[in-house]
C-alpha cells in the first residue's frame, strides 16, 4: 500500500501536477492540503477520470483539504470535534485509518495567528488522543507547518523565530509525537536533510538546497513496523508552475 501527502497550493491552478503525478505514481490514498477551493467547485470529475474516488472540505481562497483514493472509505469523517472542517479530515478503510490535517501558518511570532496555531496544534493533539487507537494502523498525514528538528531547515541558527520553526511550535509538535507517533521520513532517513517545501520568494531555493520539511506522516507504532519506505519526489515541484511543497510519500507491507 502507499499512502501519499501533498500540499497542492490551490488544487484548480495545479491540476496539470497533480494529475499525472498521480497516474504516474498510483498511490492508494492522496491527502491534499491548501486546496483553496469550496466543494461546489472541486474538480472531482478529474479525479473521477484518473481512477479515484475524492473527499473534500474547503472555502474559496484558502485553506482546505481533501482525500483521493483508489478504494472505499469505510467511515469518513470532516473536521475536528464539529469544527476546522477545513483543515482535517480523516477516512478508515478496511486496513488502515488516515488523518489529513492542514495546520496554520502563523504569520509571525507575535501575532494573533500565531496563537491561533499554538491552539490548534494543542486542540489536534487532544483530538488524536480521543480517536486513535494506537493499536491499529493509523496514519496521520498533512502539512504540519512545523519543522521539528535543526535537520529540517536550512538555516537553523537564522530561522529561529520564524512560525514554523520557532521552538513554542516545535514543542507543540512534539507532544503531538509524543503520543507516540513515528515519524516515517526520520525512520528511513535519520540524518539526511530531506525538504519538502521551496519557497517561491526565495531564488532558486531548490538549486541552493534552501529548504523546509513542514510535511509529514506519522504512524502509530504498528502500522511503522509495516512501512518499508518513506520519501520526499522533488519532480513536481520542477515542472512549469509547481506547488511549493513537494509529495511526501510512504510504502507499507499491509
Amino acid at each position: 500500500m502507499k499512502v501519499a501527502t501533498f500540499n497542492v497550493n490551490s488544487i484548480r491552478a495545479r491540476l496539470h501536477v497533480v494529475i499525472p503525478w498521480l497516474k504516474e505514481n498510483n498511490p492508494d490514498i492522496l491527502c491534499m492540503q491548501e486546496t483553496k477551493v469550496d466543494n461546489r467547485n472541486f474538480p472531482e470529475n478529474q479525479f473521477s477520470r484518473a481512477g479515484y474516488q475524492v473527499y473534500f472540505s474547503g472555502v474559496k481562497g484558502r485553506n482546505g483539504v481533501a482525500i483521493a483514493t483508489r478504494i472505499e472509505p469505510e467511515d469518513l469523517v470532516i473536521g475536528m470535534g464539529g469544527d476546522e472542517e477545513d483543515r482535517v479530515i480523516s477516512a478508515r478503510f478496511d486496513r488502515i485509518g488516515v488523518v489529513n490535517v492542514y495546520v496554520p501558518q502563523g504569520q509571525s511570532i507575535e501575532s494573533e495567528k500565531y496563537r491561533y496555531k499554538l491552539n490548534f496544534l494543542e486542540r489536534f493533539r487532544e483530538y488524536l488522543r480521543n480517536e486513535i487507537d494506537f493499536e491499529q494502523y493509523w496514519a496521520v498525514c498533512g502539512d504540519m507547518n512545523v519543522a521539528p528538528e535543526e535537520i529540517d531547515v536550512h538555516s537553523p541558527a537564522r530561522l529561529k523565530n520564524h512560525v514554523c520553526f520557532h521552538i513554542d511550535a516545535r514543542n507543540a509538535y512534539r507532544k503531538i509525537l509524543e503520543l507516540g507517533f513515528v515519524d516515517l521520513l526520520r525512520k528511513f532517513h535519520p540524518d539526511e536533510r530531506v525538504y519538502s517545501f521551496y519557497d517561491y520568494r526565495v531564488r532558486n531555493a531548490v538549486e541552493k538546497g534552501l529548504g523546509w520539511r513542514v510535511d509529514a506522516i506519522l504512524a502509530t507504532p504498528r502500522l511503522a513496523e509495516k512501512a518499508l519506505n518513506c520519501y520526499a519526489d522533488l519532480s513536481p515541484r520542477l515542472v512549469d508552475r509547481p506547488s511549493d511543497h513537494l509529495p511526501l510519500i510512504a510504502e507499507f507491507d499491509i
